[in-house]
């Protein structure tokens, strides 16, 4: 069968490889379908993954984490929800059940986290095997929609960490495939949302989507822009998405006191930061990575009732045999490009 292999930093090569044997008893085989490019698959194509970079076992890969697929077999212990021929979502994560995070329920922080697709191969290959606990039925989703489900899923973890409640005015630094599920996810919980964002396309789709207020400038501009609109007190939350470490340092001042920033957005240089904003305004700062199966399983409910507006944000679409282009296509941060698909076919 075909698979996209990512042999070593910026190497990646369609290649035959051999299709997975008869599935474990709690496993099953999938047939990827639709797999979604974002900046993750740039930073494990680039070699730049944290920890990992360097390692000498990490490639050769098979990418692809946020992905649908149909259910082509079952093993034989497998829950009676899911049976081949269904369209579902997978979820990527795996936790070790041991460490603390596991232990009180949070195996998205899991110390020895593993994710399909970055861990170990993923979506960019005609058949792959998946533990059963990580598929979740789709029902009538469309597979592109589907695919949307594991981003999603990380804009509901987001909203967890930062407790929205109905009313609240709450800023969304970035408008990227993350802050637009982000800002899809708190509007339907009822909160206001200002989403920042530097392309003019990406503030329109925000507006598009719900956005009650959209800006950009500076930092003292967009200061100003917020304060206008909270009438001078701050937004009780600001929600970076950015993964630019200096939109920290604006999320803390922009913030009112008492308020809360969640950091979703990744990145591996220092934030420009002033510890002293934390007493004075005794701010929560909190991290959100990745998601819960209970985050999935709402994710693929939001999906379904924002399908139409999902859609919209779906700009490239490659075949398998073009991965690297599409890698290319996400890398090149053209103002054009907000959601790349790869589509596997039948």
């Amino acid at each position: 069968m075909l698979a996209v292999v990512t042999q070593s930093p910026g190497v990646m090569v369609v290649d035959e490889v051999p299709e997975p044997g008869p599935p474990g008893p709690q496993d099953v085989i999938i047939r990827p379908e639709v797999v979604g490019i974002c900046g993750s698959d740039i930073h494990v194509y680039s070699g730049d993954i944290g920890a990992l970079s360097g390692a000498s076992n990490f490639f050769p890969r098979v990418q692809g984490h946020e992905f649908s697929a149909v259910v082509e077999q079952t093993g034989k212990d497998c829950p009676g929800g899911v049976k081949a021929g269904d369209r579902v979502a997978v979820w990527p994560l795996h936790g070790c059940g041991r460490c603390y995070p596991c232990r009180v329920g949070r195996a998205n922080a899991c110390v020895a986290l593993e994710l399909v697709g970055i861990h170990t191969d993923g979506g960019l290959q005609q058949l792959l095997s998946v533990p059963a606990s990580q598929v979740f039925t789709a029902g009538d989703l469309d597979a592109e929609s589907a695919a949307f489900v594991e981003p999603m899923s990380i804009a509901v973890h987001a909203l967890d960490r930062a407790d929205i409640r109905a009313g609240q005015q709450a800023v969304i630094l970035g408008a990227g495939p993350i802050g637009l599920a982000t800002l899809m996810a708190a509007t339907a919980a009822g909160a206001r949302v200002m989403t920042t964002d530097p392309v003019a396309a990406r503030r329109d789709l925000a507006v598009a989507v719900g956005a009650e207020n959209v800006a950009w400038g500076s930092d003292d501009e967009l200061l100003d822009e917020v304060r206008k609109w909270t009438r001078r007190k701050g937004p009780p939350r600001v929600i970076d998405t950015t993964g630019d470490p200096a939109a920290l340092a604006l999320a803390t001042a922009m913030v009112c006191s008492a308020g809360r920033v969640v950091v979703v957005g990744m990145s591996a240089v220092a934030a420009p930061l002033r510890s002293g904003v934390f007493p004075e305004k005794e701010i929560d700062v909190v991290g959100s990575s990745c998601q819960t199966a209970g985050d999935f399983r709402t994710a693929v409910r939001l999906v379904r009732s924002h399908r139409e507006a999902i859609a919209t944000l779906f700009s490239h679409r490659f075949p398998l045999t073009q991965a690297r282009a599409a890698i290319e296509c996400v890398a090149s941060s053209q103002p054009d490009v907000v959601k790349v698909l790869i589509t596997l076919g039948s």
